[in-house]
């Protein structure tokens, strides 16, 4: 070797080994570097590379002269020794050199091999610093196309906890391109976002929902940054806080349900309660006041009305405290096999508001074999109301009937009245639990408006619902629905 090769050689890090065919180590070239070998020199030559490298360094190079015999043009690799008591890694790069000729030559193997410790130590701190990390990380490098436009990004490196929030070691996937580890619409999605970052320069961070283990959908915050031609994705799990997101904002719709019962309960208290009470308080001062002047037909007529103002406080009471019970109780039904004809014929026997004072006649058309899957106390409820209404919105010598049909695994139960009816504009008012609205009879009758929030909220209950069917003074027909019994 010539002095100017010599100082050549010198000049590079590399410790150079030419391979025979059979695996022998025929030449070694480091002429300053001959103390990072764990054998003298004059060891090597002449000797298969399996009787004086450790197995697991030998097995690498015959895995790569297979690979170069395959006509891969280069192959790399690292391994790590122990030098004078002290682990060193090293970086091995295995290509062909010379072909076969006439006079039987063959191609020889040749070893470049570095001393890449000090490289090593940092990307162990690097990787130990990245483990230390609650987050996922993971770098990627661009796939580029022939017109230098990205189409894919390969994996790099990973952490600790990438491994843990996706579910596949390190070594699965690391080498692995993205569009093989996602796939369907977040595979796109992922793909122009890591493309953005690349071409832009601009880090970006956005929220994704995926499923990474079998049946299992999480929620990830990411973040991207550019990392020399490829990006770092940080990402955190954060279904738990989703699912703390998703709760709170049922409980604070929960809230706003419950300051709107609040609202409507203070309204009937404060309007409709205080006025039944005062006109009684009225009607009674009169009455001790003129009592000795008035005649008895008066008196009579005072009572009367004293009376029918007592029935409706009564029956405001009693919604009263139903719709409370229902709405800050959390009422839940207690379902048995009823006979709706039957439920029906109670609540005509126990009508508050009697059909005779407005001389309503009251038809039951149920049929008595049907019977429903619901609870008895909530139905008749239902039907107090419903019936109530009826009578309530009546012209004198009118007709309130119920009527009801199965229709597959429901029972079809309607509330028909010939009464004053009402506009489209009214049917939403009065169907809006949200509202308090509510209308006098046709005789002044009055009412909290509760009585319906009633019947929508038992019937919902049993999966059904309630609808009405009116024209102004075509009177009305309110329909819901129970499960068959």
């Amino acid at each position: 070797m010539t002095d100017y090769l010599k100082s050549i050689l010198n000049a590079f890090h590399d410790l150079l080994f030419v391979f025979a065919p059979d695996g022998k180590i025929e030449d070694y070239i480091a002429t300053n570097h001959e103390d990072e070998l764990i054998l003298p020199k004059q060891a090597f030559i002449g000797k298969h590379h399996g009787d004086v490298m450790p197995s697991h360094v030998s097995k690498q190079i015959e895995r790569a002269f297979d690979k170069l015999d395959q006509g891969k043009k280069q192959v790399k690799f690292d391994y790590s020794l122990k030098v004078k008591g002290e682990t060193q890694w090293y970086n091995a790069v295995l290509s062909k050199i010379g072909k076969e000729n006439k006079d039987g030559d063959s191609p020889r193997y040749l070893g470049a091999v570095r001393n890449i410790t000090e490289r090593k130590h940092q990307e162990l701190l690097l990787q130990g610093i990245l483990n230390t990390s609650p987050g996922g990380i993971i770098v990627l490098d661009s796939v580029r196309d022939a017109d230098g436009a990205p189409i894919d990004f390969q994996i790099t490196r990973v952490n600790k906890s990438a491994e843990l929030l996706i579910g596949v070691p390190a070594e699965q996937l690391v080498g692995q391109k993205i569009t093989a580890v996602i796939a369907g619409s977040m595979q796109e999605k992922m793909m122009d976002r890591f493309a953005s970052v690349v071409e832009t320069g601009n880090p970006i961070e956005f929220q994704y929902q995926h499923t990474y283990k079998q049946d299992e959908v999480s929620w990830f915050h990411s973040k991207v940054a550019k990392y020399r031609d490829g990006v770092v994705s940080t990402f955190m799990d954060i279904t738990k806080q989703k699912s703390t997101e998703k709760e709170l904002a049922r409980k604070n719709k929960e809230l706003q349900q419950l300051n709107r019962h609040k609202d409507k309960l203070f309204s009937v208290i404060s309007h409709d309660l205080t006025n039944a009470v005062g006109g009684a308080q009225g009607l009674s001062s009169i009455l001790l006041e003129d009592y000795e002047e008035l005649p008895k037909e008066e008196i009579l007529e005072y009572l009367k009305l004293l009376n029918k103002n007592a029935k409706e406080t009564q029956t405001l009471f009693e919604d009263l405290l139903t719709w409370s019970k229902n709405q800050f109780q959390n009422v839940t039904p207690k379902p048995e096999r009823v006979s709706l004809a039957d439920l029906t014929s109670d609540v005509f026997d126990n009508l508050s508001s009697k059909p005779e004072d407005k001389e309503i006649s009251l038809k039951n058309q149920v049929p008595g074999a049907l019977h429903v899957h619901a609870d008895a106390n909530m139905v008749k409820t239902i039907l107090r109301n419903l019936v109530a209404n009826g009578i309530k919105f009546s012209h004198p010598g009118g007709k309130v009937a119920v009527q009801a049909e199965k229709t597959g695994d429901s029972v079809r139960i309607s509330v028909s009245d010939e009464g004053v009816g009402m506009d489209r504009e009214a049917q939403e008012k009065i169907m809006d639990t949200n509202n308090n609205y509510t209308t006098s009879g046709t005789q002044g009758e009055k009412g909290s408006g509760l009585g319906l929030d009633l019947c929508i909220d038992f019937v919902e209950m049993h999966g059904g619902t309630l609808s009405v069917d009116s024209e102004p003074g075509q009177g009305s027909t309110f329909t819901f629905t129970l499960p068959a019994g």
